[in-house]
């Protein structure tokens, strides 16, 4: 797979997450449930247009800028995702649910695809495709933590909270 092949695939696959948060957030009932797919949706639409750049740049025979991808994830996960714990707990019937398991799905895809470009490109075209995987893990972790707290499985961030025999 040539470099503009991967950036474009990248950017099929960052715009599709994008718009199913966008179409998440303009589902949701609660506030701050909106609130959180609306952070994940700019997040984003962040990777969509640094990807555009990047096949715009990859055209005049230049390797995309690492230090270009933005983290805009908190430095505290745990506590934003504390905040909105409570609206999905609270309205799990308004597509929440389903909402959450298909971003959980898309952010492991995604993830998945990172890792495999990470893996078969030459060295020096990765370090964007790498700080983008590590975005990407992140947000599978914090999405897999709201489902987790939805379905009341029992676990938060892959930590059993609760057992039903306590």
């Amino acid at each position: 797979m040539t470099l503009k092949e991967a950036l474009e695939e990248a950017l099929d696959y960052e715009t599709r997450i994008a718009d199913l948060y966008r179409v998440a957030a303009a589902d949701s009932t609660a506030p701050e449930a909106k609130a959180f797919f609306d952070f994940l949706a700019a997040d984003e639409g962040r990777h969509v247009a640094f990807i555009e750049a990047a096949i715009a740049d990859a055209g005049k025979g230049l390797r995309p800028d690492a230090s270009l991808v933005k983290n805009s994830l908190p430095s505290d996960i745990p506590a934003s995702v504390a905040k909105a714990k409570a609206a999905f707990r609270s309205s799990p019937d308004g597509g929440q649910l389903a909402a959450l398991e298909n971003a959980l799905r898309a952010e492991v895809e995604t993830s998945a695809f990172y890792r495999r470009l990470v893996a078969s490109l030459p060295e020096s075209e990765t370090a964007a495709f790498r700080k983008l995987q590590e975005i990407e893990d992140g947000h599978t972790a914090i999405v897999k933590a709201e489902l987790d707290s939805v379905s009341g499985s029992g676990f938060w961030f892959d930590i059993r909270v609760f057992d039903m025999e306590d």
